[in-house]
């Protein structure tokens, strides 16, 4: 093999993205997540939308909570709010799989951000749901509890920044 061809492999293996934990197994996680979200909020965001009656395990407070007045903002369901933030976690953390580390921390920071939004809006939701409307939906409470999920893994992400490039350098 020539100089110029060992090179430009050299080059081409240096542009794929690292599979470690930051790079790899936390955006794996934050899809995972991402997709349990987008179901969740995508039937609540259906069920809305066309007037069904919200399927709740033998729990009948879902109803309840889906035709209160803090089901929606206008004609928007506060549901496909959460579905649209989820779809853009998703799409953050399909990228950030996709390039690894190559463009530095802000995919990680992206996600940890809306989580953060998400899981303050989610509390916010759940104290209105408990001491407000009077009434637990057990899909919001799986809402939450994802968002969650995905908070505390990008948090873990997020703390650990520094570590991850000290490590390299030695």
């Amino acid at each position: 093999m020539s100089e110029a061809a060992r090179d430009a492999r050299v080059e081409v293996e240096d542009e794929r993205p690292s599979l470690g934990w930051r790079s790899f197994g936390l955006p794996v996680l934050v899809l995972v997540l991402s997709l349990a979200g987008i179901g969740a909020s995508g039937y609540l965001t259906y069920a809305r939308w066309f007037d069904k009656s919200v399927a709740c395990a033998g729990f009948h407070s879902c109803n309840a909570v889906a035709e209160s007045s803090y089901s929606h903002m206008g004609l928007i369901p506060v549901a496909f709010l959460g579905l649209l933030g989820y779809v853009a976690i998703l799409a953050v953390a399909a990228f950030w799989l996709r390039v690894g580390d190559r463009w530095g921390d802000w995919p990680l920071l992206l996600i940890w951000g809306m989580a953060l939004g998400g899981a303050a809006y989610s509390a916010y939701l759940t104290y209105l749901e408990l001491f407000v409307i009077d009434a637990v939906c057990i899909w919001c409470v799986a809402q939450a509890v994802i968002m969650l999920g995905i908070l505390l893994i990008s948090t873990a992400g997020v703390l650990t920044m520094g570590r991850w490039e000290e490590e390299e350098d030695e």
